[in-house]
């Protein structure tokens, strides 16, 4: 685009001798093109020099080898015990045996001195014990009342149905587990755990 440059004279070429000093400096200087190169790699050798040969030898190595292996004593494989054969199979490893024991010492440690100062024990009286025995017949009662709305079905529709089945025979189960426990004779042992207050830093 734009315009033509001029075509060169050719007669005007640069001639021998008048590149300006500036554009000499950028040449490479004459010392550096003929410096003294190191030699990397050795000498050839001369042409008729021979190489180093080992001196021959009248040495059979197929008999020898042959006798060598025939004069040796065959290998054993040493015979390997099965691990269900061993010794120590089928029993509880030592180190297993110390952790049971270290376990069995901080619960007897636990029952001594912690449990007893972080529980209370209080018998309960009759009135109360029949109180308590009434609000869970009320209680069974209600349940029961909602799980027979579910146990006449074959089939649940949902799955909100089938859990809400699941979990109302389990509160029956236990709703009738506490009133069997309530209801033997005999005076009844609360164990009340205490409540820790610890200072506030």
């Amino acid at each position: 685009m734009g315009l033509q440059p001029e075509k060169p004279d050719p007669e005007q070429y640069l001639r021998k001798g008048t590149r300006k000093d500036k554009d000499r400096a950028l040449l490479p200087s004459i010392e550096h093109q003929n410096r003294n190169r190191e030699v990397i790699k050795p000498p050839l050798p001369p042409v008729d020099e021979r190489p180093m040969q080992k001196p021959p030898t009248t040495k059979d190595y197929v008999n020898s080898n042959a006798v060598e292996i025939i004069n040796s004593s065959p290998k054993r494989k040493e015979v390997e015990i099965p691990y269900n054969k061993s010794l120590d199979y089928g029993k509880v490893p030592a180190y297993l045996e110390a952790v049971k024991t270290e376990i069995q010492k901080e619960k007897m440690l636990v029952e001594t001195y912690v449990i007893p100062q972080t529980t209370q024990e209080i018998i309960m009286d009759e009135q109360e014990r029949r109180e308590l025995i009434n609000k869970l017949k009320k209680r069974w009662d209600d349940v029961n009342a909602e799980y027979s709305k579910y146990c006449h079905k074959v089939i649940l529709d949902t799955p909100g149905e089938i859990k809400r089945k699941v979990t109302q025979e389990a509160e029956l189960q236990q709703l009738e587990d506490d009133i069997q426990r309530l209801s033997h004779p005999g005076p009844l042992v609360v164990v009340e755990e205490l409540a820790v207050m610890r200072d506030k830093k």
